[in-house]
């Protein structure tokens, strides 16, 4: 048995970043660039414009620009491409659509993108994240895995560990398939969080049994690898406690180029992303980027005898 050994959606190499000219959107560039550093990734770097536009396609291109927006647009996207490591493969283009979500969303399908990359606006708790529309949109909607970069994120990469948080909720099979798939193809080390609250007194009695929680609230066979890579030395468990999310989360440690990956809750219908309300707090208590999952994203829900 190997961390490949269950059905799981693969991963297409294609990451997109959406884009705008400011320090937020320098923050989701530089996340991206992360995640792309020494893999064989591409980088799709997006400026989304509105439907009845007269513009849209990869940038720079031959033709002349029909208006000066066009041309300051296509300024703003070469000054992303300059910011690239050479090393990096990245294509720069803008996407027409009626909202910013929506075009950043149907262009992520279109490219067979594994996520979207987006930056956190001004005014955040302790200056960390606060989400803008588009962003609440697509944490509430969307169909891809959506990374969300803390206001000033500078770390250039490579990630230098994945932290699947979970717990006795919906989502908890997707975060684990994701965080096993993920940290093997990176070749990274793989942290399994159990996050243990009030009244969830069944959780309570697992919380230092990774292995055994995860085969409760995810399935069998992740825990088995769970269990296979915890042995060889490639992951590791820790243990969240406390009254509530916050306190909880006060206590863990972070590495410097870490990822943080959260499921959707329950509300989320399957295909789709939901940010429930713990998410949410976590999202205010960590200082390193998370993603958060759609629902049934891994297809990893069956415990299947026969994988």
């Amino acid at each position: 048995m190997s961390a490949s050994d269950f059905q799981r959606r693969a991963a297409t190499g294609h990451i997109l970043v959406g884009y705008v000219a400011t320090d937020y959107g320098k923050d989701a560039l530089r996340l991206g660039i992360a995640l792309a550093k020494t893999r064989n990734v591409n980088l799709e770097i997006v400026m989304a414009a509105p439907a009845n536009n007269s513009f849209s396609g990869v940038y720079p291109h031959d033709r002349g620009y029909s208006s000066i927006l066009e041309e300051q647009i296509a300024g703003w996207l070469q000054e992303a491409l300059g910011e690239v490591p050479s090393d990096i493969r990245a294509t720069a283009r803008i996407v027409p659509g009626e909202s910013e979500a929506e075009a950043l969303n149907r262009a992520a399908e279109e490219l067979d993108c594994d996520m979207i990359v987006v930056g956190a606006r001004k005014g955040g708790l302790f200056g960390r994240f606060q989400m803008g529309t588009a962003v609440n949109t697509l944490l509430h909607s969307g169909t891809v895995p959506i990374a969300l970069a803390p206001r000033g994120y500078s770390y250039p990469g490579p990630i230098s560990r994945i932290t699947v948080m979970f717990g006795p909720r919906p989502g908890t099979t997707d975060v684990i398939a994701i965080g096993l798939d993920r940290a093997r193809r990176r070749h990274i080390p793989l942290r399994l969080l159990s996050l243990v609250l009030p009244g969830e007194s069944d959780l309570h009695g697992l919380g230092t049994d990774v292995p055994n929680a995860v085969r409760a609230y995810a399935n069998r066979k992740l825990g088995d690898i769970a269990e296979e890579m915890l042995s060889a030395g490639y992951a590791t468990t820790d243990v969240a406690t406390g009254r509530d999310v916050e306190a909880a989360m006060e206590n863990i440690t972070w590495q410097d180029g870490e990822l943080a990956v959260v499921g959707s809750s329950r509300l989320a219908v399957p295909g789709r992303l939901f940010l429930g309300g713990t998410a949410s707090r976590m999202l205010r208590s960590i200082p390193v980027p998370m993603v958060v999952v759609p629902a049934g994203y891994m297809h990893a829900g069956a415990d299947n005898e026969a994988i």
